[in-house]
Formats: C-alpha cells, structure tokens, sequence
C-alpha cells in the first residue's frame, strides 16, 4: 500500500535522501527524503509522487544522493508502483539521452517510460507447483484419484496458475490443500503479468528454424559471438541483398548470447513487424520473449515492462521505444532496417532510436548489429571507415535469383489517355500473374484517392485550414483530409472563391490505384493495405496474413508493405510513381527513394518462380533509378556519398535544426531572425565556431503552418559535435519565450528531416 509520511522533516538521515528527476520542465533534478516508513520500498527506478511547490507531480527514483540540498528538505509523498520501471544501469543511459537530445530529463522519463502515470498494481493469482521429495519414505501413500491426478500433472507441466488447472480438475481446492498439508506441493501468491499468445499457425517471415547457415552468414555469425565473448562494446553493419538469411543470422547470435546468460533487444521500424518478428523469437525460444511497441494498450505495454523488470523475459522484440526496455544484462542489440526514418521520434523528445542502441550497446558492453539491405550512407560510411565491423551478404540463400528490375518510361505511355495509372507493361505483367495463380504487391507510398483537388477556373488548390498542406481526396470516405493534423471537410460541388463547378483532381494515392487495378482485374481479389485502411497493428497484421495465405491475389500499399515480409506468391512488384520522393526537398530524397525501391523489389521471387519489378517512372535515365535497376548499392553509396561531401552533408557534418512556432508568422519571424543573429554573433567571436559552423537561415520551414501553428526554423551545420552542442546548449539556456507570445522553441538534433 502507498504510504503517506509527514511532508517536512528537519534531520535528514543521507542514506535516505534520493535523487528524483520530476515530470516538469526542469533543467535539474531535485533532492527528497525517503521516511522510514517509506524506505523499504524505495528503489532506483521507482515512480514516486512528491510535491513540487503546492502541487503534487509523479517522477522517477534515479538513486541515493549523499549531500543535503540547501533550503527544506521536502518528503517523498508515495511510492506508487511496487516494480520499479528501471535498474541502475539504465540512469546514465537516461542522462545522456536527455544531454545529447537537449530535453529535460523528468520529461524525457515520462515520455519514454509506459505508465508514467500512477498505475494499478500488478494483479496477483495463486499458483501451485510441486515439491522435491528427500527420499522415497517420503513418497505419496494413499492419495485419492483426483490428488494424485493433480500431483501427476504438476510433475509433469511444473508450475501451474490454479486458475488453469480448474478446466482440468473441477473443484480441486480441497485436493491442493490436502497435497501442500502433506508438503506435496506448495501454493504460492505470484504476480500476475499479462503476456502474448505465441501464434505459431502463421508467419509473414521465413521460419528459420533448423535451417543450415550458408559460408557467408556462417562467417558473419562467427564475427558476432566474438563480439559477444569479448563482453566488450562492438558494433556491426550486417549490409545483406534480400533474402540474403539476415535475420537468421541474428537470431542464431541471440541464442548464443541467452547461452551466456545475456539478454537480448531486438528493434524493428515498423509496429506491423514487431509481431511477425516477434514470432520468429517465440518459436525459437518460447515464451520468455517480450513485444512493446505504441500499438498496445498502456496498460499491457506496464505489463510487458513489468514482466521484463521481474525477470520473466529474456528478449524484448519492439518498435523504436523499446531501445529503454530494463535489460540488466543486456549483451547483443539488433537494430533490424537501420537505415529506416521511422526511428527518429519525430514528437516530444527528438531522439534517434538507432543511435541510442549504439550508446546503450556502449554501456552495457553488448554486441550491437545494425542489419539492412540498404544501409544508411552514414552508417555504410562508418564502417568502411572502420568504425563498424562490415559483414556483407551478397547472394541469397535460397536457389532463387535476384529478381529481374525493369524501368518503365512514362513518358513514352502519355498517349493512351486510358492507363493513367498502370501503364501498359505493368498491366500485362498484372495480367500474367493471375493468369498463373501467382500474387502481386503494388507500391504507391501516398495514400488517398487524389494527392489535391483544385478548381479549374481559378486555379485554387484547397488546402487545410490550419496546415500549409493540399488536402488529400479519400473517396471512399467522399471527405478531403489533412495527413497531418487530421482535419477534413466535404469534397466540394463548386470553388468557393469563383463558384465555378470545375473541380479537378490531381495525383493518385493508393485508394486510387486499387480502384483502377479492380476495374481493369474484375475477377481478382484486391485489398489496400495503409493506415487509412490499417490504422492499428492488429488490421494490418489481419491484411498480411490473408495475402500470405493466398486469399488475395493484389496488395496495394505504402511503405507498410515493403519491408521485413516473406511472401513466397509474389512474382511482381509494381511501383507506380517512383519520382515521387525522388524530388522532395531534403538532402536525403535520392537516398530514401533508393532504398524504398531496393526494399519493395525484395519483396519479389522469394519463392520457387522468379520475380520481376516494373517501376514506373518519368526520370529513367537518374543514376538512383540505374543503381536500383542494376541492384549496385556500391555504385549508389559511391555517387550519393561525393555529392553529401561537396555540399556537407551528414556524414561529414553534424545537423541541428532550430524550430521556433507560434500562432501568428509576424512574432515567429521576429523572434527567429533575434536567435540567428544571437547563434551568428557567437560563431563570429569564436574562431573555431567561424571555421566549423555554418548558420543556415532563419526561414520558413517546408510545411510553414502545421496544425494551426506557423513555424521557422534555423539549421545549425557543424564540422564535429562539440561545436554543435556548445551552440545549442547556449541557445537553450539563454531562450526564454517572449511575454504573451505563445510560441514555443524545439532543439533537433541530428534530424531526419529538414522539411
């Protein structure tokens, strides 16, 4: 039960004085005491509830501290969980994060940690287990049918929940408490935790049980046991074509870590792969596997949290927040499709889940494995410069071949008026496929049915009311939407500034596409697959399982499709309108689109047919397009890699992005051309800031007006970190809003997008 001490006390013992980072916008933690009657229950990593000037707020026991704070000493109201969300080892890694990312560390906690609010207590339920006996005089004599039946089947299933013996024995209280008077059995109050049903019936990745590792991905796991053996910091890039055996890889390294007595964190981009994965580990390893991820209710994800701080778990398999799942023996991470955006936190604390595997593999002394088909630049560079252990995969390891990439040139397809969307090779390609019972994905990575609706008098696009953003036309919904804050309005019958009734729509999205691939295919099963029509893990999970087994014969979809999936049906891959993220404004569009195109095409001839790729594309002859075609990744790492250094780009700069928003663009404007010229005049009296910092801006940003809220930004370009963090550091403590001007500052580091 929480308990509730006197709030002030005079002679603090320092033994029971704690350190508490507090839910609040703070730059430091505070210093309470911890009463005797308090004290037991106390731990690292406890949520507390203390009070804060005359309110009363929930953080987090980060350890005892030996000095007394000047002022009084104020006591710690309630200890509000039994099981403490962390351990020690995890505190330094919880500082570092809010250091480096520039955000207050009590926040941080409570944005990163599953119940930061106070929580039930774990419910609790009886279980039995059996009794080693000494010798055999102490052996069962004379045990009724039922008893003896239940002491059997202890023996045999071990520890059991009473609730789940009463299906099988009816009414056997009686019968357990004449087994535990005998010391036959003991009967035992045990935390209740609630946990996955391992779903063993299907799989959406290869069952890599039992299979036999090929030279190549035998030589990459033996690198990665060393790491392990060595207990020493080693991070890896396993760079492997499709289908290349890399998740075999990892999840061989993870069974030899479990032999070491190490636990094991396995990330993956997207909440849709964190169940298939998932399965893969519960197959191979059972129950003592873990999901967490942002798709489940808070209260599992406390559970699951729960289950891992208790010891229940050896493998947590999760999306980007559980890189802070309480691992105390942490000895391999894996970092699965590193080079994908989903693991920058892009709302809150702005942290990248990748790096911080990397620091927390640091601590923990852990073998680190960053795996993907189409690294990062940076990450490729990294490890050809040697700061990573490069372990290539070139050949698939099953007898298939890479699948055949054709360019489809859409300019030369401008004359059949009729095929907007499919053009004519990709429509007889559709056509082969279902002629031969086989399955097809079909990529468009913008969902909706047109991309803008305008009027054709005036020329007036209609765009969202609170975002600088065209709304996006979901006909089946017959409502305009905005995919970033979410407003929508009726499709309209006339322009409202002419009042013409020429209204047109522009561009296609995914709703679109399947549309058109149903009237042209009457007789074929089609279903799309984006988070209009999957918003939550379990739809989607729903839609890649009827594909996998062969209810559908088409799959549209965005980039929920193109990773990770192990559909041995699909003979084609189409990609509609490739130039799509070719163009957009960010140093990084090249490289997204050739990974993007890379990832989807792998989705191809994983079976016993061979696979074929159609992208469709106005720029056939970009050299992203050509790297893609031929499947060089060198070639596109070589040509991508010269072009960041010319213009100084990440790898061979540090990024930081300055963003100022408010209601009104005027106080904005005002207020970060102020910070640039503050930022400028730093750089220009330090001659080391001069020489290795660039201030880029202020100016609008690409989305100027995003849910009601104008923004600016400044973009800090660092030759090395240290000058960065001086700058932003500075900047931070020097901020402070405007009276009356509601705007508020955020501090991106490393960002994964400048739009």
């Amino acid at each position: 039960m929480p308990v509730s001490p006197d709030p002030n006390t005079t002679h603090p013992d320092l033994a029971d004085l704690w350190e508490v980072a507090v839910a609040l916008p703070l730059a430091h933690t505070l210093t309470y005491r911890a009463p005797p009657g308090l004290t037991p229950a106390a731990q690292v990593g406890s949520l507390v509830r203390v009070p804060v000037g005359r309110r009363q707020v929930t953080g987090y026991l980060l350890g005892p501290t030996g000095e007394t704070p000047p002022g009084r000493l104020r006591n710690i109201r309630e200890v509000l969980d039994p099981i403490p969300r962390f351990g020690p080892e995890l505190v330094d890694l919880f500082r570092w994060v809010a250091d480096y990312y520039q955000y207050p560390l009590g926040e941080a906690l409570s944005f990163l940690i599953p119940g930061g609010a106070p929580a039930a207590n774990p419910r609790r339920e009886l279980w039995a287990y059996p009794v080693e006996q000494p010798d055999a005089a102490a052996a069962p004599r004379r045990l009724g049918p039922k008893s003896q039946a239940i002491l059997t089947f202890l023996k045999e299933a071990g520890p059991t929940p009473v609730k789940d013996l009463k299906p099988r024995f009816p009414a056997c209280h009686d019968s357990l408490r004449r087994l535990a008077a005998r010391g036959l059995i003991g009967l035992e109050d045990r935390t209740r935790l609630r946990t996955h049903e391992a779903d063993a019936s299907f799989a959406l990745t290869e069952d890599t049980e039992n299979l036999t590792l090929v030279p190549d991905q035998e030589q990459a796991l033996a690198s990665i046991v060393a790491g392990i053996n060595a207990s020493e910091f080693t991070p890896f890039l396993l760079h492997g074509v499709t289908a290349s055996g890399k998740t075999e890889v990892y999840v061989s390294a993870a069974a030899h870590a479990l032999a070491r007595g190490r636990q094991v964190l396995v990330l993956v981009p997207e909440i849709a792969l964190t169940h298939p994965v998932g399965q893969a580990f519960r197959r191979r390893f059972g129950s003592r596997v873990a999901l967490l991820h942002s798709g489940l209710s808070e209260a599992f994800r406390v559970d699951q949290w729960r289950r891992i701080m208790v010891g229940e778990v050896d493998i947590v398999v999760g999306a980007r927040s559980a890189v802070f799942a309480p691992l105390p023996r942490l000895g391999l991470v894996v970092v699965d499709e590193e080079h994908d955006p989903s693991y920058k936190q892009e709302g809150g604390l702005l942290y990248q889940a990748r790096d911080v595997a990397l620091y927390r593999g640091k601590q923990a002394t852990a073998a680190v494995v960053l795996v993907s088909a189409t690294p990062q630049v940076t990450s490729c560079h990294y490890a050809r410069e040697g700061k990573y252990r490069y372990l290539k995969l070139d050949r698939r390891v099953t007898p298939q071949t890479l699948p055949e990439i054709q360019l489809v040139d859409l300019r030369t397809q401008r004359g059949d008026k009729s095929l907007k969307v499919i053009s004519r090779p990709l429509q007889g390609a559709l056509e082969e496929v279902l002629r031969r019972g086989e399955q097809a994905l079909l990529f468009l990575n913008r969902r909706g049915y047109s991309r803008a609706v305008f009027c054709l008098f005036c020329g007036q696009v209609f765009q969202c009311r609170h975002c600088s953003v065209a709304l996006t036309l979901h006909q089946d919904q017959d409502r305009l939407v905005c995919h970033y804050c979410g407003y929508t309005e009726a499709v309209p019958e006339q322009c409202p500034h002419c009042q013409s009734t020429a209204i047109k729509r522009y561009g296609v999205g995914t709703e679109k596409v399947a549309s058109e691939v149903s009237r042209l295919f009457p007789t074929a099963r089609v279903a799309r697959l984006d988070r209009d029509t999957a918003p939550n893990s379990g739809r989607a999970l729903k839609v890649l399982q009827a594909f996998a087994a062969g209810d559908l014969d088409f799959l549209v979809g965005t980039q929920m499709i193109t990773k990770g999936h192990h559909f041995p049906q699909v003979t084609l891959v189409g990609v509609i309108a490739a130039d799509l993220s070719l163009f957009f404004p960010e140093y990084h569009a090249g490289e997204r689109t050739f990974q993007l195109l890379s990832q989807v095409a792998g989705r191809a001839g994983r079976g016993a047919a061979k696979g074929t790729v159609l992208i469709q594309t106005y720029q056939p002859d970009h050299y992203v397009f050509k790297t893609v075609q031929s499947q060089d990744y060198d070639s596109f790492f070589k040509q991508e890699l010269e072009t960041r250094r010319q213009l100084g780009y990440p790898p061979f700069t540090r990024l930081a992005l300055v963003r100022l928003s408010g209601p009104i663009e005027a106080p904005v404007a005002r207020e970060a051309r102020r910070l640039a010229a503050i930022l400028e005049n730093l750089r220009t009296k330090d001659a080391d800031l001069r020489s290795r910092v660039r201030i880029l801006g202020p100016a609008p940003a690409g989305l100027t007006r995003l849910q009601g809220r104008f923004r600016w930004q400044i973009l800090i370009k660092s030759y090395g970190r240290a000058p960065l963090v001086h700058l932003v550091q500075h900047l931070r403590r020097a901020w402070t809003p405007p009276p009356r001007s509601r705007l508020s500052l955020s501090l991106d580091i490393d960002p994964s997008s400048l739009f």
